[in-house]
């Protein structure tokens, strides 16, 4: 018997972006088509598709997809001529991967070659720009931590502007965080600048910059004890 199991599901748009809180795991094996699909996995616009169930008993990831020239009102998964003006700009690019792979989702971007068999050099511009603004913002974190358990700190050598974090859990054990908040003390008082539910393979986290002492990772609810292999903090100076 054949459950048609899938390795990962559709984001529920063509958007490039997932909702938040965005799970890894399914209620079903597969998602199904036609006759064989789940009447709720399409009700509600998708909803399930687009954020999982943290309950769920197989590991289906979400896939976040979209056409690059996808701009000014086009969402072209073909190439045609004289539609440059449709290729994202950085800005819209960026906004894509924070609410993909920023949620815990797989981004997968359309492209196509031109008539003459290649990637036209507009397209191949705007993704090694793109690959380099996230490379300039991620690569090298102020400070970075692992570790188990409900609260997690990243302690800075001294007080620095912060305004992103990276959170990733150990999915070799499962999504274990259900519900958890982010804490920066700046200037002895600690703020509270996130709150959320999943986290994941990978979660950033936007919040306005504080010059910070310490960024904190506080778990409210979890399954079993969090195992979080990378908790970094990042100050990215222009968006």
């Amino acid at each position: 018997h054949n459950l048609q199991l899938a390795e990962a599901r559709w984001g529920g748009s063509e958007t490039g972006t997932v909702s938040d809180p965005c799970w890894a795991t399914f209620l079903y094996p597969s998602t199904g088509a036609g006759e064989t699909a789940q009447k709720d996995i399409y009700e509600s616009d998708f909803a399930l598709l687009k954020q999982g169930d943290p309950d769920g008993a197989y590991w289906m990831p979400a896939m976040a997809d979209a056409p690059l020239r996808g701009y000014n009102g086009r969402h072209e998964w073909f190439w045609e001529p004289g539609d440059e003006d449709a290729i994202f700009p950085l800005s819209e690019l960026m906004n894509i991967y924070y609410k993909s792979v920023g949620r815990n989702a797989t981004l997968i971007m359309g492209i196509t070659p031109d008539d003459t068999g290649l990637i036209p050099s507009g397209d191949v511009m705007r993704l090694k720009e793109w690959g380099d603004e996230i490379k300039n913002r991620f690569s090298n974190p102020i400070a970075r931590i692992s570790g188990e358990g409900n609260d997690l700190e990243v302690i800075l050598d001294q007080p620095q502007l912060v305004n992103h974090l990276i959170i990733q859990e150990d999915i070799r054990y499962g999504e274990r965080v259900r519900s958890y908040h982010i804490d920066v003390l700046s200037h002895g008082i600690w703020h509270t600048v996130y709150e959320g539910q999943s986290i994941g393979h990978k979660r950033i986290i936007r919040f306005d910059s504080f010059l910070a002492d310490r960024v904190r990772l506080s778990i409210g609810i979890a399954r079993d004890t969090p195992i979080i292999k990378n908790l970094s903090a990042f100050y990215v100076q222009s968006e």
